[in-house]
């Protein structure tokens, strides 16, 4: 339960949060190696999705030329090099190598 009241302004950003937080859907952000992440326009994915899911998303070609995949964020260190199988968490921050 979230109170809201339009009257006096106050609760808005608690319905945000707890609705994103129940909707089962994560944010995550690109980055091209050797530059800073896109932090203005994130990809939404149901929660639970991969790296090869996202990868699916931006271009079908990545699958094909996939070298490797690195992480910020949810990995153990920033930058880890994970498999195509990894887990994205909300906010992770992806970069992936090409062949």
């Amino acid at each position: 339960m979230v109170g809201l009241s339009a009257h006096a302004g106050t609760g808005a950003e608690a319905l945000r949060t707890t609705v994103f937080a129940h909707s089962h859907i994560i944010r995550v952000y690109s980055k091209e190696p050797g530059k800073p992440a896109d932090r203005k326009t994130p990809f939404t994915l149901p929660a639970g999705s991969t790296v090869i899911t996202l990868a699916e998303l931006i271009h079908k070609d990545f699958i094909r030329n996939l070298k490797y995949t690195c992480i910020w964020g949810s990995a153990k260190f920033d930058g880890q090099r994970v498999q195509k199988d990894y887990v994205l968490r909300d906010r992770d921050i992806v970069e992936y190598h090409l062949k």
